[in-house]
């Protein structure tokens, strides 16, 4: 009974103890905002390179571009990124906001007529 009791200590205490987020992360709704950026910029991109092969340069700039109107270097959303890619789950809900902005979008282009 007495090992029971101190696994089942061991056990509360390790589930209780928190990994501490790094300092240098985006706060999750920038992060997340960003990644629905990035995701439209692939769209357009993939979207140009089936119509025009000769798109190559500009991912760069297009994604330079983003970043600077979001006010976030590509270092740290790339450290972010990884991150989240350590923790699947929290990835997982971040994504699930992301499509739900995405379907924000379109629900409202299909009411205006033009995407935004």
């Amino acid at each position: 009974m007495r090992t029971f009791a101190i696994l089942l200590l061991v056990f509360q205490v390790a589930c209780s103890v928190r990994e501490e987020r790094p300092a240098d992360l985006l706060p999750r709704d920038k992060f997340t905002e960003v990644l629905l950026e990035a995701q439209l910029i692939e769209a357009g991109l993939n979207d140009g390179k089936v119509i025009d092969a000769n798109t190559a340069g500009e991912d760069s700039s297009a994604y330079a571009a983003m970043f600077k109107a979001q006010g976030v270097t590509e270092q740290a959303f790339s450290a972010t990124f990884e991150h989240y890619v350590d923790h699947p789950a929290e990835l997982k809900e971040i994504y699930s906001d992301v499509l739900a902005g995405l379907q924000k979008r379109v629900d409202l282009a299909d009411s205006t007529g033009t995407l935004h």
